[in-house]
């Protein structure tokens, strides 16, 4: 069965920049993003663009009585609104649904699963885009990427179907035949360049030019490739070497999520990364300075913002 009809959750930077590229293939009622009755209220009254296009996006309630089931659900929230997601989306799950988290980590898949069973959430991630998104705009020049691959319980089929799918809309994609070790390369990724950016609140520009920020983030980087060892994913030098080179064909004005997130006083997501690396250096007995300092930093950063907007 091909995917009609596509079901978002949360609209910020990435929920915007993928639901304006399908919708230029897709009729208004094949798209839609499910939300809560409150804020349903809210984005009635909100205007939402990409690129300075306005994008007139259907919203359906999460409590609505007779929902339609959605052929393919994408997670695009914040780490920090996982769980409200997947309460959110169990009136539109059917018993064809496929789940795709476009989440950065590497624990999401997991929780999904949890509540939706392995065989419908298929692993993800997207790579090379450059949102920059302030207040429901959203602006960008990359699309990017969007990786996925099998788990021991997907229906190697649903690959066709996704697949065929961003054929349909016209997305850039991979099929990946190892998806868990190209997670954990982007993992290493947020965990070098995001978080160094945000300490410095430093444009992609700073890293394409400074040898300094470069090997800041590079400490991070190596931490994750002795974690990804112990794990048994082969992750080194090269990898390191192949952030830099996707981070240094974008807009040096740029910025990563958790910069934005930084610059306009949100909360970060912290927690997936130093805060993972921190957890699993104690499981795999690892030691991990690097990411312990940048977790504490950029908490210490997050409450001094906290109590200047208070």
């Amino acid at each position: 069965m091909d995917i009609k009809n596509v079901s978002f959750v949360g609209a910020g930077a990435l929920g915007i920049l993928y639901a304006s590229r399908m919708l230029e293939h897709l009729a208004p009622e094949q798209l839609q993003f499910i939300v809560g009755p409150e804020r349903m209220k809210r984005y009635r009254q909100t205007e939402f663009s990409a690129n300075g296009a306005r994008q007139d996006f259907r919203f359906a309630s999460s409590e609505a009585l007779d929902p339609r089931p959605a052929d393919l659900v994408i997670l695009t929230v914040k780490a920090y609104g996982l769980d409200d997601a997947i309460s959110l989306i169990r009136n539109y799950v059917g018993p064809d649904t496929l789940i795709l988290s476009f989440l950065n980590g590497i624990s999401s898949e997991e929780a999904i699963a949890a509540a939706y069973g392995p065989a419908r959430v298929v692993p993800c991630l997207v790579s090379g885009l450059d949102a920059t998104r302030t207040d429901h705009s959203v602006r960008f020049s990359s699309a990017g990427c969007i990786f996925f691959g099998a788990s021991a319980d997907n229906d190697p089929q649903d690959m066709e179907r996704i697949a065929r799918f961003f054929d349909a809309v016209d997305l850039p994609y991979s099929c990946e035949p190892d998806i868990t070790r190209k997670l954990w390369w982007k993992f290493m990724l947020n965990v070098g360049t995001n978080q160094t950016s945000a300490l410095l609140h430093a444009p992609y520009g700073l890293f394409q030019d400074s040898p300094d920020a470069r090997q800041i983030a590079t400490m991070a980087m190596r931490e994750v490739c002795a974690l990804a060892g112990k794990r048994g994913i082969d992750l080194g030098e090269s990898d390191i070497a192949e952030v830099f080179a996707a981070i240094d064909v974008l807009d040096p004005a740029g910025m990563t999520s958790m910069c934005q997130d930084v610059v306009a006083g949100r909360r970060t997501e912290v927690d997936i990364f130093a805060g993972m690396v921190m957890k699993l250096g104690h499981e795999l007995d690892v030691s991990v300075p690097v990411n312990a300092f940048l977790f504490h930093a950029l908490r210490a950063l997050e409450q001094q913002q906290a109590d200047r907007l208070q």
